[in-house]
């Protein structure tokens, strides 16, 4: 099915390549290859990673040409290729764009176990095209001599990261090897899981099923519906000796061999048996996905078989940890943590957060200050993260909503609000507004900043007021934690600002408009540093 990458380094084009990370990652398994070159880093974290996609067994080339002297980005990229599941990086023109391949990098990516392999260095005469070509008919000669895939199906299976070692990644795993669209439902037909093939191919799968589901199950039958023709055979899945599934398999192009859709099953089966214990996770990120997505019927009947409420969810947190290597930790502490504040809860990643559903069993008081609690919990450990408290979810379209609108003005709330750990919904809101004016231009900024004029750039008391209001909340002993001074010191320098202001910070509506500039002052000096 696949190749090993080792084996994939004797190549012609790989012979003079050299690994310098991750070696223990070559005895890994091959199934594809791709070209990662991109113009700007944030638009690739954006469209292309934070997808919840699955990459497994893929090794990409690249040059790193826009982020060549920027090391930092060079590991932020590493780290985004390790999450979803790729197996190595193969970097090119190295002396040409990279100057070098920086130790913090391999560090880094040894670290990670992620194998990072460098072309020959100095040398403009190197071509894409040479170790595609050659791996791609390796990976091709591969398949058509060894027709068994269940094997190393399931040796790819278990060597993916535990939170993506679910059913959705494993029907992905066998997708992309047999060019078929898979659907698992339970015994009443309600789908559970779906991937298609390829990826952007659309099916109605309800119609699909209903003409399906009269199959026998050793029967291989070709259909033609909404104007394609294509080969379908449904089979059982067990589990505790019991039928508790049915797994759908549709083939567009060529036929659907009775021994393709043997292996197949035999696969998930073998996943169901080792692994299904945690099925119920599994179908439960399957539900997060559909509140997410806006996929209110499958929402509704995942709800159903896993006897959660949907219609009960009145909260939500977003857990954002500085490191994406801490998700998996935070994840099992959440559960536990949750599970003895709330009666009702959904917890699972999605994307690159941590989403938390909750119903309204802790009074509402106490939601922020439970966030908080957790949060602190978890720097006792070492793990920094942030938490947007979001309240008033009456309904699962407020969720979506909340969601993409954290999604969108995360960093620039990350930049107003630096010293917080946990925002509520209206602070990002209210990012958002800063976004907007900044985004107006010159002028629109400028008649927004005109309130601090009056402190006569000087420093020391704007960074205490843009504490004291932002972060402080207008509180002295709050401020002084954050800037670790005496409350008095504060106390000291707010009064000066408010002889200079000549009203005081706090009085409304003028406070607001402080708040207003130093929140976008905040903003513009995170945006200058990042250029």
């Amino acid at each position: 099915m696949s190749v090993k990458l080792a084996d994939l380094m004797k190549l012609p084009s790989l012979k003079e390549a050299k690994v310098v990370s991750g070696k223990s990652g070559l005895s890994k398994l091959v199934s594809s290859i791709s070209v990662l070159e991109y113009t700007e880093v944030a638009l690739l974290e954006d469209d292309l990673f934070d997808n919840d996609e699955f990459y497994g067994s893929e090794i990409v080339l690249s040059a790193f040409v826009n982020i060549r002297d920027d090391v930092e980005a060079q590991c932020r990229t590493i780290e985004r290729l390790h999450k979803v599941g790729e197996v190595a990086l193969i970097l090119y023109y190295v002396g040409i764009f990279v100057p070098k391949i920086d130790q913090k990098l391999i560090d880094f990516a040894n670290e990670l176990d992620f194998t990072i392999i460098v072309m020959p260095e100095n040398e403009m005469s190197l071509r894409y095209s040479e170790v595609i070509y050659e791996v791609v008919e390796a990976i091709v000669k591969q398949e058509m001599t060894d027709t068994n895939f269940v094997t190393e199906s399931l040796e790819q299976i278990s060597s993916v990261r535990p939170p993506q070692r679910n059913i959705d990644t494993t029907l992905k795993i066998l997708s992309d090897r047999t060019h078929t669209s898979l659907v698992l439902t339970d015994n009443s037909f309600q789908v559970i899981n779906s991937i298609t093939w390829p990826r952007t191919r659309h099916w109605d799968f309800e119609k699909v099923i209903e003409a399906s589901k009269q199959i026998n199950e050793n029967e291989l039958v070709e259909l033609h519906l909404d104007e394609r023709d294509f080969y379908t055979a449904r089979k059982p899945i067990f589990q505790d000796g019991m039928q508790a599934m049915h797994l759908f398999m549709m083939k567009e192009k060529g036929a659907l061999t009775a021994d393709v859709v043997l292996q197949i099953t035999e696969v998930v089966q073998v996943f169901m048996n080792l692994w299904g214990r945690n099925y119920v996770e599994i179908s439960t990120a399957e539900l997060m996905k559909a509140i997410l997505n806006d996929e209110s019927v499958k929402m509704r009947r995942l709800g159903k078989i896993l006897n959660i409420d949907v219609s009960s969810i009145k909260w939500m947190w977003l857990v954002k940890t500085e490191e994406i290597r801490d998700n998996e930790r935070v994840l099992s502490e959440l559960k536990s943590f949750v599970a003895s504040h709330f009666d009702v809860s959904l917890i699972d990643l999605f994307e690159d957060n941590i989403v938390v559903l909750l119903d309204n069993s802790v009074a509402q008081r106490d939601r922020t200050h439970t966030a908080n609690e957790f949060a602190m919990m978890m720097k006792e450990i070492g793990i920094e993260l942030k938490i947007t408290v979001c309240q008033g979810m009456e309904q699962t379209s407020d969720v979506q909503s909340a969601y993409s609108l954290v999604n969108e003005y995360k960093n620039a709330a990350n930049a107003i609000y630096a010293n917080k750990p946990i925002y509520s919904l209206q602070e990002i809101d209210f990012a958002a507004k800063c976004v907007g004016i900044v985004n107006c231009g010159e002028l629109a900024i400028a008649e927004q900043m005109k309130p601090l004029k009056a402190l006569d750039d000087n420093e020391e008391l704007i960074e205490t007021l843009s504490v004291f209001l932002l972060e402080g909340e207008s509180n002295y002993n709050q401020a002084a934690e954050l800037l670790f001074l005496h409350k008095n010191t504060i106390k000291y320098r707010i009064q000066r600002v408010n002889e200079l202001l000549q009203y005081p910070a706090t009085k409304i509506p003028e406070s607001y408009n402080l708040y207003l500039a130093v929140a976008i002052r905040r903003l513009l000096s995170e945006t200058n540093n990042n250029n």
